[in-house]
């Protein structure tokens, strides 16, 4: 005998078929519906995707990078800035010592004068 239960026909029991067609296919009611759940856990696993994806576009959250704390203090005491803006550069370079410090060397733009630069008329 044989491992698999068969019915008095002689046939494997599949379960309760609901549908026949006439190209002798069928949709069995437990492979109908196990397809159905795992095509809509994969929907809902896509949506949460797609929404933690877009909050954190919206929160705009930037990996943090950590920089070298020797860089840090170089920075600091070759330029005499705070230590948070040092970080902050190094960040905004990617830790890449030598343009961060061509960065915070470059003069700052001068406020323009309050009537708006305009140049004296000779």
């Amino acid at each position: 005998m044989s491992a698999v239960a068969s019915s008095s026909s002689g046939r494997v029991p599949q379960g309760e078929v609901i549908m026949e067609f006439a190209d002798g296919g069928s949709y069995i009611k437990h492979k109908l519906e196990h397809s159905v759940l795992e095509l809509e856990k994969r929907r809902i696993t896509k949506d949460e995707g797609a929404k933690a994806e877009k909050a954190m576009k919206a929160l705009d959250i930037k990996p943090v990078e950590s920089v070298n704390s020797e860089d840090v203090d170089f920075v600091v005491s070759q330029l005499g800035c705070s230590k948070e803006l040092a970080e902050n550069a190094l960040r905004e370079e990617k830790g890449d010592l030598v343009k961060t410090l061509i960065k915070l060397v470059q003069p700052r733009p001068r406020a323009r004068s309050v009537d708006g630069g305009a140049e004296l008329k000779k």
